[in-house]
């Protein structure tokens, strides 16, 4: 029975130290004085921790092929099983999963309870800064001075994100010294920011719309949901979806820009469905007609963008007034200047490379006896519980291989 290290006590790194515990000595090493600490900002405090339809193309990532040896039937029904037999029911809604309480500290307190009752010693308010190796052992030193001796680490620090729950990017800097490289983490699961001096007319507004990142002129990924106005730029959960590619996009200096469909159900056909609703309400004018649509101060943003008076009736409209109101309605084109920062990222984008990953067992391709779980590796998923998800079947995977 060998000793294992398992650093940062999230989501990956309490499955990984759980299952490793099960035949060998674990020591559960993290910064804060309690585990689990970014589990309760999940869900908005509902922790949705899965989702029933988890695979490849719900994640962006440096290695498809990598991730996909991962997100095996048999993992996920391992994972799941797993979770189920921690103690945590789940609440199935739409395909998400959240514990049946509804409150991520349910799940926090189920990690703690485990934790306390099996083969793992934690130790709170650890900084690891630093890990050596010599003759074949492994001493991860905290930012005190303090040294824990191991024969094999995993290494689960999190991201850059929500930095004030000790994801402070820590994990990279051990990656790298360990000769590891690292994609450059970036916010993703955020809002964009924008510029344009419409934004403080729609601010506030929450509606359905698809929307389309569009790098260099060309498409590059669509989603459809809830969005979300804001002084700044655009937010909400279809946004967040395109987020990270804008972000990686937007760090080589690309030209970035978000279309907003506000009709995305009629599938561009807004001049088919204009042109036929106008010709019962003959008598109206696009504001009448538009009225029970929109939000009123969504309404006339659109108005102004296309260049048409409230006061207008489509039979008097010309075809270029007509054409400019479609294209408001369902190509609403917006410049995207910067995402938002870290503190209001979910998640982070980048980190170590999956290549430099055996996708079997988490070990490093580059340093033997080291693993990685979690969002410190460069996977990051969608919004639905795929990222804590992954962060779950990775800490599985890393434990079970050890």
């Amino acid at each position: 029975m060998g000793t294992v290290a398992v650093i940062g006590a999230g989501a990956s790194g309490i499955i990984a130290a759980l299952t490793a515990s099960e035949r060998h000595n674990v020591v559960l090493l993290d910064g804060n004085d309690k585990c689990g600490k970014k589990i309760l900002l999940t869900g908005n405090g509902r922790c949705n921790y899965w989702n029933s339809v988890i695979g490849a193309d719900m994640y962006e990532t440096d290695s498809r092929n990598s991730l996909e040896k991962i997100l095996t039937d048999e993992n996920l029904g391992n994972v799941l099983s797993f979770l189920e037999r921690l103690g945590i029911y789940p609440k199935i809604k739409n395909g998400y999963y959240y514990p049946y309480s509804n409150q991520s500290t349910s799940i926090r307190e189920i990690f703690e309870k485990k934790i306390e009752n099996s083969n793992i010693k934690f130790e709170t308010n650890f900084k690891a800064e630093k890990i050596f190796e010599k003759d074949g052992r492994f001493s991860v030193v905290s930012a005190d001075g303090k040294k824990i001796s191991c024969d094999k680490v995993i290494v689960a620090t999190g991201s850059k994100t929500y930095p004030k729950t000790g994801s402070d990017g820590t994990g990279y800097t051990l990656a790298e010294a360990m000769g590891h490289s690292v994609n450059m983490p970036l916010p993703a699961l955020t809002g964009l920011i924008s510029t344009g001096k419409f934004l403080k007319d729609w601010e506030k507004i929450r509606c359905d719309a698809g929307v389309t990142l569009f790098v260099n002129g060309k498409p590059v990924k669509t989603d459809v949901g809830e969005i979300q106005l804001t002084a700044k730029g655009v937010s909400g959960i279809c946004v967040f979806n395109v987020s990270g590619v804008a972000a990686k996009h937007l760090y080589h200096n690309d030209k970035v820009e978000i279309s907003i469909n506000f009709m995305p159900h009629l599938e561009n056909e807004v001049y088919k469905w204009l042109d036929e609703r106008c010709s019962k309400l003959t008598d109206m004018t696009v504001e009448m007609v538009l009225e029970s649509i929109f939000n009123y101060k969504l309404m006339f943003v659109l108005l102004k963008k296309a260049g048409v008076t409230k006061d207008s009736k489509w039979q008097n409209m010309n075809d270029s007034q007509r054409n400019s109101l479609c294209r408001a309605i369902e190509d609403f084109r917006i410049p995207v200047l910067e995402t938002e920062s870290y503190e209001k990222a979910q998640v982070c984008t980048g980190g170590v490379p999956l290549s430099q990953i055996n996708p079997h067992t988490m070990e490093s391709l580059v340093k033997p006896n080291v693993y990685f779980a979690g969002e410190i590796l460069d996977v990051d998923g969608r919004c639905g519980g795929y990222n804590l998800a992954f962060a779950f079947i990775s800490g599985y995977i890393s434990g079970r291989s050890i």
